[in-house]
């Protein structure tokens, strides 16, 4: 890998939220109110301004939403809120291995929700009193609804021969979209493929583990798939941190390659489409998180330029440029930035291209986002000794800055979680419970890299 490999440009222009916090702070404030409804109604705008009026009844008690490849039904009335979604219709044969599946599920993925039975129909339904329709819970309520059946039906459909209750409503990728993206998966998949095989000669299976995994987060940033195209880069992913030697991950993330190079182009076309989603299976960046998440590799990169180690510096900084869209729906000033270096860095010598990233981390990690000239970018300088200091100074200052900023999360999310136990929302308690206990694996994680 003597230079960087090329960009392809996504196939969304943006890669923001849809999500508005100020509907979220009215939705809250209208629940303490007492006005259930019109709490529920300002959710909805939270997680989509435009789907109210357009997926509605002129009264707003009854919603038929669709999420990718399912449709969210929710109706109001006689002071309930309903919600439930069609899953699939059970195959003839391999029923009994997917009711299986299905109850393994509804034990490990389904929170509040449960799966109901209907002669040969499956779907998944939660009832509570309006009055009982706290924001925080309908809102995961809703989120786990859509990425299970969102998530599974496709795999189901592939796997056990199951019908779909509801024909998505797709807009397919216009044909030469299609074809550019296309040769854009093989060509990615060629180039990382010939990396892998110089750094496994060398023995530098690391180098292939960043190479590979970024691959699959690239794929997923310019290809923004559906189906079931979208739920094998999941698993790819996922297969990439499982607990096993290092060569033998490779081994596997580079059998997935291959396997998606021979992949027909008419199927890999067939997950190229645009589809209304209700609740977005990425978080909504913000610029202090992503600081949070960048901060080791800052260190890491300032150390690797002052070893003139530039491709170690590449190699580290698309990986986590590519991992921070795949798993956050990331703002337009920070795609920016991104987008813009990834793009620049593209094709270049490892010591040029390591400027160019490394200018953008230094954009991020300073709070700097303003737009600036085409060439920014352009003679961002290897760092002297006094930007090396500069650089570590920051870093131990935002070190200090985030163990006192964890301590303070964790003591309150403590309250929260008593103030809920307190009041008796029990449903509160385990999601404030199941996120504290998130936060602090989190943190183990990091404790041990």
């Amino acid at each position: 890998m003597k230079t960087t490999h090329a960009y392809v440009a996504p196939a969304i222009g943006s890669t923001q939220s849809k999500v508005s916090m100020e509907a979220w702070e009215q939705s809250l404030e209208r629940y303490n109110e007492g006005k259930h409804l019109e709490a529920f109604h300002l959710l909805l705008d939270h997680l989509n301004p435009g789907f109210r009026a357009k997926y509605g009844n002129a009264d707003g008690t009854e919603f038929h939403i669709p999420h990718g490849s399912i449709l969210v039904n929710i109706l109001v009335r006689d002071g309930r809120l309903e919600v439930h979604a069609d899953f699939l219709r059970l195959p003839e044969k391999g029923r009994v291995a997917m009711l299986r599946q299905v109850a393994d599920l509804t034990l490990n993925r389904l929170l509040l929700p449960r799966f109901r039975k209907e002669g040969d129909r499956l779907r998944m339904e939660y009832v509570c009193p309006l009055a009982q329709s706290h924001p925080h819970k309908i809102y995961f309520v809703l989120r786990n609804i859509c990425h299970v059946g969102d998530r599974y039906d496709d795999e189901f459909c592939t796997k056990f021969g199951a019908e779909r209750c509801y024909e998505p409503r797709v807009t397919p990728y216009s044909a030469e979209e299609c074809a550019r993206i296309v040769e854009a998966i093989r060509a990615t998949c060629r180039e990382t493929l010939d990396a892998v095989k110089e750094y496994d000669a060398e023995r530098k299976y690391g180098y292939s583990w960043n190479v590979i995994d970024t691959a699959f987060y690239k794929i997923s940033y310019f290809a923004q798939p559906q189906g079931q195209l979208s739920n094998d880069l999941d698993k790819a992913v996922d297969d990439m941190d499982r607990e096993l030697p290092v060569a033998e991950l490779v081994a596997k993330g580079r059998a997935f390659l291959e396997k998606l190079l021979a992949t027909p182009g008419e199927q890999l076309a067939a997950d190229l489409y645009f589809v209304d989603t209700l609740v977005s299976t990425k978080r909504r960046s913000s610029l202090a998180n992503v600081q949070e998440n960048m901060k080791d590799l800052y260190q890491e990169a300032t150390e690797a330029i002052e070893a003139e180690n530039y491709e170690r510096s590449v190699v580290r900084i698309l990986y986590k440029f590519y991992e921070m869209y795949f798993y956050n729906d990331v703002q337009d000033d920070i795609n920016t930035v991104v987008a813009r270096a990834l793009k620049q860095s593209a094709g270049k010598p490892m010591e040029e291209a390591s400027e160019i990233l490394y200018a953008a981390l230094e954009k991020l990690m300073d709070d700097d986002l303003e737009e600036d000239g085409p060439d920014f970018f352009s003679g961002a300088a290897g760092l002297d000794g006094g930007t090396a200091e500069a650089a570590a100074e920051q870093i131990a200052r935002m070190q200090q800055t985030a163990a006192a900023e964890m301590q303070s999360q964790v003591a309150r999310m403590q309250a929260d979680m008593q103030a809920a136990m307190a009041r008796g929302d029990m449903a509160e308690y385990m999601r404030l419970a199941m996120e504290f206990q998130q936060k602090m694996m989190e943190q183990a994680l990091k404790d041990q890299q």
